[in-house]
């Protein structure tokens, strides 16, 4: 019997908007303040929950708020922290609490016209693309 080539890591990525269309990115904390770019909420979806079960404990977790998924999005494949994840992008919103910053630096709740201004991590900036792209 072949053994079983290691399963990539599956990554769960929050697109959190509200209902002024404004949406939640963050910037992670850094001991060095010129390496912080900013991101989307994620996290590393653990061996026997689904994306979509990691997405909801994540916003719990790192942001305090229950979120309602809309939709997901198919897996892309992605370069993480030097390794290759597959992740999946969920369009998300607040169904119960106020999120507040956690494990990170700052959180900032934008338009998408306004994504442009910030710097947005590697594995974050198609994201931000598809968000300016679409309607």
């Amino acid at each position: 019997m072949k053994p079983r080539p290691p399963r990539r890591p599956r990554v769960a990525v929050g697109i959190i908007e509200r209902h002024d269309n404004h949406v939640l990115i963050v910037l992670p904390s850094s001991p060095d303040d010129q390496t912080r770019l900013w991101q989307f909420p994620r996290g590393l979806a653990n061996i026997d929950e689904s994306p979509e079960q990691a997405m909801r404990r994540i916003a719990d977790v790192q942001l305090g708020v229950q979120v309602e998924i809309v939709v997901g999005q198919p897996p892309v494949s992605a370069m993480l922290d030097g390794r290759e994840v597959e992740m999946r992008c969920f369009f998300c919103g607040v169904a119960d609490g106020e999120p507040r910053s956690g494990p990170y630096a700052e959180i900032r709740w934008v338009t998408r016209g306004h994504l442009r201004e910030y710097e947005f991590d590697d594995p974050s900036k198609p994201v931000v693309e598809w968000l300016l792209e679409s309607p």
